[in-house]
């Protein structure tokens, strides 16, 4: 018995341990970025955003913009963009409760068939920003990692890239600019057809509509990941 308890004992803190280590993150800037391999992409997955036609009542007013000037990246005069809420890095609170005020505040426009569950959305946002630390959420107001292959478009490229390699990191004129193009993706991208398909189905719950991630990312486990940051660092601790 004495064994046994201790056995338990030992368990316990591992699990508390686990619980509040935190996590890698896919982006520039984390200490696992440069350890992945990025193939080079079949198709646009990002797809095209259009703010206006997607969601369909917007309740935004139309701001100028100032130009932006990036070390790694280009120079991008955005012409227009979207107030939407402030998401707030300054800590991993305030990064969960603020990304999570701006997803209430586009699904006020956006139809319940056509939403993702908080959890799944944040934990993707803490994976690939490191809990919102990262350069490319900084800089360029990118939560999930989304790619543009247009030149033309605003972007960032990872340290030390300095040459145009086919695509960059898109940058966007506000961090929750970036939920909603993300929404975008995961609502009319092909490679995420099955996701649809079982939110269609009546599958809501986070964790099983994370198994229809695989292709979000190259790295082998991210799927694993994002089930381990929702089933470990959201869920319970934060009230979504």
């Amino acid at each position: 018995m004495k064994y046994f308890t201790t056995i338990l004992t030992i368990l316990g803190i591992y699990l508390f341990v686990y619980a509040c280590s935190e996590k890698p993150c896919t982006d520039d800037g984390c200490p696992d970025f440069n350890k992945l391999t990025v193939p080079e992409p079949l198709e646009d997955i990002r797809g095209k955003l259009d703010i206006e036609e997607w969601i369909e009542n917007p309740a935004v007013k139309v701001v100028s913009y100032k130009p932006i000037n990036l070390e790694y990246g280009v120079h991008k005069v955005v012409e227009r963009s979207y107030e939407l809420p402030n998401i707030d890095t300054s800590s991993k609170d305030m990064f969960v409760q603020s990304l999570n005020g701006c997803i209430n505040y586009l699904y006020q426009s956006i139809k319940p068939e056509h939403q993702i569950p908080h959890e799944l959305i944040i934990a993707q946002a803490v994976i690939e920003t490191g809990w919102g630390t990262s350069r490319f959420a900084n800089e360029g107001n990118n939560l999930f990692g989304i790619r543009t292959w247009d030149k033309d478009e605003a972007y960032l490229l990872p340290i030390p890239w300095t040459k145009w390699p086919g695509w960059g990191v898109k940058v966007y004129s506000s961090k929750c600019e970036s939920v909603v193009d993300y929404l975008h993706i995961l609502n009319n991208v092909h490679a995420f057809e099955e996701l649809r398909e079982a939110r269609a189905n009546g599958v809501n719950d986070a964790l099983e509509l994370a198994n229809y991630l695989d292709k979000y990312a190259s790295k082998p486990t991210y799927v694993e990941l994002v089930k381990e940051i929702i089933q470990y660092n959201i869920r319970g601790v934060y009230e979504l």
